[in-house]
């Protein structure tokens, strides 16, 4: 079974009814420097997050989550626009929300996602003209 999460300034009810309801649309400045820090690009240019497409929708995002395996990437991206706008995280189609507390992301705890690199030990991304690569925290 396929769970993917939405993230936006939803509101809880309608995702309780397995609907999209915006309140206000996502700041996408902030997304775009997450998936450009997080996420890469299919064979078309679309964004993706640890290899499976993002979709944007109007005023919210898409993004792979569970199925096959648990997409961490997704998971990072998710607690890091939630911590920077306050978004809601939800599997609408399992009609839930899900509490930032519920994700782990890269590093495998959820309040990792606002440690620094350096704090938690944890394998980076760290970006080199148009390619990115992985390196250790303490290799910086």
């Amino acid at each position: 079974m396929r769970h993917d999460l939405t993230l936006g300034h939803l509101d809880p009810g309608a995702v309780t009814e397995r609907r999209r309801v915006v309140v206000k649309p996502l700041e996408m400045d902030l997304v775009h420097g997450l998936l450009e820090e997080l996420g890469g690009t299919d064979a078309e240019g679309n964004p993706t997050l640890g290899g499976a497409r993002v979709r944007f929708e109007q005023g919210y995002i898409v993004v792979p989550w569970l199925g096959g395996g648990t997409n961490r990437v997704s998971e990072e991206f998710a607690l890091r626009l939630h911590k920077a706008t306050g978004c809601l995280i939800a599997d609408v189609g399992h009609s839930w929300v899900v509490p930032p507390e519920r994700l782990q992301g890269l590093s495998g705890a959820a309040s990792a996602a606002i440690e620094s690199p350096a704090a938690s030990g944890r394998e980076t991304p760290r970006r080199h003209g148009s390619r990115s690569e992985f390196s250790s925290a303490h290799e910086r």
